[in-house]
């Protein structure tokens, strides 16, 4: 892993745990500054970034008019979801893993370090008030350590035993000279990017929205963003989508009990290191 993506994980790590927003954006710019020393985002890259970044700061912080709103609203949506497909010009994400069977019971596994999904992702959390509700204490330690640990417990019943009586996993457990690198690959880039996006962003929205029409319970717009990240996940097929869709619900439980993206983060990264370790992964060969 070169040092842009180290840079990266350290302000990631920055902007979930610090308390100066001005030090997190001096860490996202020295991040930007190395990746484009390095060849992983050209000025392309950046230019989208500070369009990004200059649009997000205008709808957040500038009184708009209700059509000036939508308007931008409109294009940030647009920007996230190229984002999510690799469509923005000017990212060249480094490919760290091609199609390598982990287990002769799995099948080939490929990983990328992606640069611009985390990095937009990051600037969303920071820009927002997802950050600022990070730091609130609001729960104790006791409650958050509840809120994260049960939803994980749950997915052992609801996950992984429908999993491997459908077939799609089988009990393999091994160790890998890769451990060290999906760990920080899955908890940071992964995990982070894909739960301030249906988490912080999808989830957070859909409650506010469904509270303005009269529905005052948040666990719709939990049900509802479980849906939306099976769907995103169609390419394992209908049953991995199901089971993708449940995984959700446990992460979007653990954000709306204690309001905070790390808790699901962490949800997150237990269920896929428990995978990983103990389960054919990504999936069992087709027999």
């Amino acid at each position: 892993m070169n040092a842009t993506y180290l840079l990266l994980i350290c302000t990631i790590v920055v902007a979930l745990f610090c308390k100066k927003s001005r030090l997190t954006y001096l860490w996202i710019i020295a991040t930007n500054l190395v990746a484009w020393y390095q060849g992983v985002i050209n000025s392309i890259g950046i230019f989208f970034l500070a369009l990004f970044i200059s649009i997000s700061y205008i709808y957040l912080h500038f009184p708009l008019s209700k059509w000036t709103k939508i308007l931008l609203r409109t294009i940030l949506y647009i920007f996230i979801l190229a984002i999510a497909f690799h469509c923005i010009p000017g990212f060249f994400n480094i490919s760290a893993i091609h199609r390598i069977k982990l287990s002769t019971l799995s099948t080939p596994f490929s990983m990328d370090l992606n640069f611009d999904q985390p990095m937009v992702m990051l600037m969303v959390y920071c820009m927002s008030d997802l950050s600022t509700l990070e730091k609130s204490n609001h729960l104790s330690c006791e409650q958050l350590i509840k809120h994260t640990v049960v939803p994980y417990i749950c997915s052992i019943p609801f996950i992984f035993i429908p999993g491997y009586l459908s077939g799609l996993i089988l009990f393999d457990p091994f160790l890998t000279n890769i451990l060290w690198i999906w760990i920080m690959h899955n908890f940071f880039l992964v995990c982070m990017t894909e739960e301030v996006l249906f988490r912080g962003c999808l989830q957070r929205a859909l409650q506010n929205g469904l509270t303005r029409y009269g529905v005052h319970n948040g666990l719709w717009a939990v049900i509802l963003t479980s849906f939306l990240f099976g769907i995103v996940h169609f390419k394992g097929g209908v049953i991995y989508m199901g089971l993708a869709t449940i995984a959700g619900f446990l992460y979007g439980y653990a954000y709306y009990k204690t309001g905070k993206v790390v808790c699901a983060m962490t949800v997150h990264f237990a269920v896929n290191l428990l995978h990983f370790l103990l389960f054919t992964y990504p999936m069992a060969m087709v027999k």
